[in-house]
């Protein structure tokens, strides 16, 4: 049983047990039915198309669903590799065993010892002078700890993998980090910018409706990642009593906080509510830019041979990328 990562245009068929990620229901131009499913592995990702489809597809094929697919076609489109299926049956959690596969074998997950990471995550918190910054951040990453460590970043973006959420603010933290020397002479706040990176992107723990990160929740549909992710930590700062200083006003490193959550996204054609207005917010902004779109172009990249390009990117402005280098 060959591996998504093993799938080569040489193969002109092959038989493979994966884990449906999405399905999308669309209609060709005769009017009729197909589907287009995403399929993952632990080794990657393919897509794959069903051009016949019937009720009772539509009612199997679904999200998480394990399914061994037969002589499934390998074809490439656009340098892309691509799968047709027709033949398959739906395989049980309980029935993996038989294929010598376990769940863990269909979940792509961060290429991080998280636990570790975690463990030093907290020890640069655990560091900080500012106390108010130290105790929320500290305060709401404990709330949704389990979450923070398993949630994929984004369902399809960048870091949509198991830990995704968890690698890309750590990843965040450690660019602050390693600029730190270079910028010494700058009026940097650097633990608002490490807090902010841990924190920009806590409301998908809410956004996204469970670890697979098959769908958005309510909430996150109709409200976004950064409205929740402002709204927790207010609640934080209200359960903890660091809402507000001992003269009766707002506490300002709060608010320094909330403007690093809510202007995370540089500009507000990009979703933030507002735009970058302190040095560390604008950091933020970029940091997270950049490593979305490294991750992004980096998993297109995997998915063509060498000496091609990638498909065009939406979140990359559209561009196509070449593959010089395995």
């Amino acid at each position: 049983m060959r591996k998504i990562n093993e799938l080569n245009n040489t193969i002109s068929s092959t038989d493979l047990v994966v884990r449906i990620e999405k399905v999308i229901i669309s209609t060709a131009t005769n009017g009729s039915s197909y589907i287009i499913l995403n399929l993952s592995d632990k080794t990657g990702r393919i897509e794959a198309r069903k051009w016949t489809v019937t009720e009772e597809d539509k009612q199997l094929l679904q999200p998480n669903a394990f399914v061994l697919f037969k002589n499934a076609a390998v074809n490439e489109f656009r340098g892309v590799l691509q799968l047709k299926v027709s033949d398959y049956s739906v395989v049980s959690e309980n029935d993996l065993n038989s294929y010598g596969l376990d769940v863990k074998d269909f979940f792509i997950e961060a290429p991080i010892n998280i636990e570790k990471n975690y463990g030093e995550l907290m020890s640069i918190l655990e560091s900080l002078t500012n106390q108010t910054y130290k105790e929320l951040t500290i305060g709401l990453i404990k709330k949704y700890e389990k979450e923070f460590l398993t949630y994929p970043a984004a369902m399809s973006i960048h870091h949509n993998v198991k830990g995704g959420l968890f690698w890309h603010s750590f990843t965040l933290v450690k660019n602050a980090l390693a600029l730190k020397p270079s910028y010494a002479y700058a009026s940097i706040d650097w633990e608002l910018l490490i807090c902010g990176a841990i924190l920009h992107d806590i409301g998908k723990v809410i956004e996204i409706i469970d670890p697979t990160g098959t769908d958005y929740s309510l909430q996150g549909k109709i409200i976004g990642h950064i409205s929740i992710g402002n709204t927790e930590l207010n609640k934080i700062a209200e359960e903890l009593n660091l809402y507000k200083d001992e003269q009766g006003n707002i506490n300002e490193s709060l608010t320094l906080l909330q403007h690093m959550i809510i202007a995370s996204h540089g500009k507000k054609e990009y979703g933030s509510p507002t735009e970058p207005v302190i040095i560390e917010a604008l950091m933020l902004s970029m940091f997270d830019d950049l490593d979305a779109k490294v991750f992004k172009i980096n998993d297109e990249l995997n998915k063509v041979e060498l000496k091609t390009w990638t498909p065009r990117i939406i979140s990359v402005d559209g561009k196509m990328f070449y593959k010089h280098k395995k």
